[in-house]
C-alpha cells in the first residue's frame, strides 16, 4: 500500500480560519444591509414625510401672513411696499413648490421601495441565507478533513500484543 504525503496542515488550518472570520464579517455586513433597508424605509414613512409635511405648514403660513401683508398694503395704498411684498410671496410660493416637489419625491420613494429596494435586499438575504447554511457545511467538512488529515498524518496506531 503507498502511503500519501500529509504535509501542510496548517495550510488547510489558516485557511479554516479565514474562511470562519470570512463568514462572520459578511454575515455582520449583510446584517448591517438588512437593518439599514428597515431603517430607510421607517425614515421614508416617518421621519421625512412628517418633516416636510410640518415644513410645508410652516410656510405656508408664512405666505398667508405675507399675503395679509399684502392686502393691507393695498388697502392703504404703498406702491414701494407692495412691490416688495409681492417679491416675498412670490419667493414663498417658489419655495412650497420646491418642497412640495420633495413631498411627491418621498411619496414616489415609499410607491417603488418595494420594487426596487425589497428586490435587492433580497438577494442579500438570499446570500445570508447561503453563507450561514452551504459555507457552514464547507467549515465543516474542513473541520472533518484536518480531523482526518491529522490521524493519517500521525499514522497508524501501534498495534498492542
Amino acid at each position: 500500500m503507498s502511503q500519501a504525503n500529509v504535509t501542510d496542515i496548517e495550510a488547510l488550518e489558516r485557511f479554516r480560519s479565514s474562511l470562519i472570520l470570512f463568514l462572520e464579517r459578511a454575515g455582520l455586513a449583510l446584517d448591517e444591509v438588512g437593518e439599514e433597508v428597515k431603517r430607510t424605509r421607517i425614515w421614508l414613512q416617518t421621519e421625512q414625510s412628517l418633516k416636510l409635511a410640518h415644513e410645508r405648514k410652516r410656510r405656508q403660513r408664512e405666505l398667508e401672513q405675507l399675503e395679509q401683508e399684502m392686502f393691507t398694503a393695498r388697502l392703504s395704498d404703498l406702491a414701494q411696499k407692495k412691490t416688495g411684498m409681492q417679491m416675498q410671496i412670490n419667493k414663498k410660493r417658489r419655495e412650497i413648490g420646491e418642497l412640495e416637489e420633495k413631498i411627491r419625491a418621498v411619496k414616489g420613494w415609499l410607491r417603488n421601495f418595494d420594487s426596487v429596494v425589497e428586490t435587492e435586499a433580497r438577494q442579500a438575504e438570499k446570500l445570508r441565507q447561503h453563507l450561514d447554511i452551504e459555507m457552514a457545511r464547507a467549515v465543516i467538512s474542513l473541520t472533518e478533513s484536518l480531523r482526518q488529515l491529522r490521524g493519517y498524518s500521525e499514522g497508524p496506531e501501534p498495534v498492542s500484543e
